[in-house]
């Protein structure tokens, strides 16, 4: 089973439990990869997974009374493969209507607030998104369609939300994609994939740990693997404190120590010394970093026992 299709299968699972979140998901499936039959009226969306067929047909009759179909097709190329198609026909019009089909975008679409965006990508991502295993040599996520308009507007949200997304083309499909390891983990979590985003997340450092303990030719094998055992569970507890804490009440102090060992994930506490001194002018001690990391894990365990 490929990494995209365990994010996806994550978010087979998501429930929004707001109706605007479940239209605007509906919007993006079919202005990104839908199509809209004229004589007769009718939407269709097809997709070799049949799992996102079944969640976009379950989400249209929740809102909407339609009388549907599924067709199956198998594509036998070089590996054989099957399609699924969801067909819409009595009803459609009534979909077409309220999402505004037809139009730009849909009421619901203008005035979204983050929860539409993030439903809105997700829409997209399930139905034309791919992302890289975090074990592979690059870091990669991308949704492509030949709706330019749909692309340039994707782009907009993914960048409301800092994540530096791009656009290129291949072929006659315009991709939207983003590299760097932190905007693809915040791009999961904005979509609802919690679970897959925590062992992307450890998959990434666990990996930057190996590569960057390559390179370190004064630390010992054992004492780089304490170091790296080490930084793994600093880096575990400030990327729970940066979704769930809010940071504009945290001590300055601990937020440049979360900083420099987010900049710096395989470095020892002596390096990190240095860079503060370099970097921030702060004289510290090993004694004082280590307590500023200890306070940030009691803040961690202190906010998680509250919100349980």
């Amino acid at each position: 089973m490929s990494f995209s299709l365990d994010v996806k299968t994550d978010l087979l699972n998501y429930n929004s439990k707001e109706e605007i979140a479940d239209k605007l998901e509906i919007e993006s499936m079919i202005r990104v990869s839908g199509e809209i039959g004229i004589l007769p009226v009718k939407l269709s969306l097809t997709s070799n997974n049949s799992g996102i067929i079944r969640r976009f047909l379950s989400l249209v009759k929740k809102y909407y009374k339609v009388d549907t179909n599924i067709l199956k097709r198998v594509i036998d190329r070089f590996d054989s493969h099957t399609n699924y198609t969801a067909e819409i026909t009595a009803g459609a019009d009534a979909i077409i209507s309220d999402l505004n089909l037809f139009g730009d975008a849909s009421s619901y679409k203008k005035n979204m607030d983050v929860t539409g965006m993030n439903a809105y990508l997700r829409g997209s991502f399930l139905v034309r998104g791919s992302v890289n295993d975090p074990n592979a040599r690059s870091n990669h996520l991308e949704i492509s369609s030949t709706n330019e308009e749909e692309i340039l507007f994707l782009q907009r949200i993914m960048n409301e939300f800092d994540l530096n997304a791009r656009i290129t083309k291949r072929k006659t499909y315009l991709v939207l994609y983003i590299k760097a390891r932190d905007a693809i983990t915040d791009f999961l979590y904005h979509i609802g994939c919690k679970k897959i985003m925590e062992s992307y997340q450890d998959a990434l450092i666990t990996r930057a740990a190996k590569t960057n303990a390559k390179r370190s030719i004064n630390l010992t094998l054992a004492n780089q693997d304490k170091t790296n055992a080490s930084a793994q569970d600093q880096l575990k507890i400030i990327q729970y404190l940066e979704y769930n804490y809010p940071l504009q009440n945290m001590d300055p102090k601990l937020l440049m120590v979360m900083k420099v060992r987010k900049d710096y994930p395989d470095y020892s506490l002596m390096d990190l010394l240095e860079i503060i001194h370099e970097k921030y002018d702060q004289k510290l001690t090993k004694s004082g970093l280590n307590h500023r990391f200890r306070r940030l894990k009691e803040l961690a365990t202190e906010f998680k026992n509250l919100d349980d």
